[in-house]
């Protein structure tokens, strides 16, 4: 499973939770920038959610993900 169907997964699994790309890297065991780089083409896609808002694992104002569906 390439790191972007992981980050895609763990957010339809955590939905409605929102995610910060360190909080990804860390739940998945991978690499902050590729956790970044997933997550970027995760919310490229109608059904997940890249904004600025709360993680809900470590409670920072930053850039998050959610599955919106």
């Amino acid at each position: 499973m390439i790191a972007k169907e992981k980050v895609a997964a763990f957010l339809v699994a955590q939905k409605p939770r929102s995610f910060c790309d360190e909080c990804l890297a860390r739940a998945l065991g991978i690499d902050p920038s590729t956790a970044y780089r997933a997550a970027v083409k995760t919310g490229r896609s109608e059904t997940y959610i890249r904004e600025y808002g709360v993680c809900w694992n470590c409670d920072e104002s930053r850039l998050i993900s959610r599955a919106s569906r």
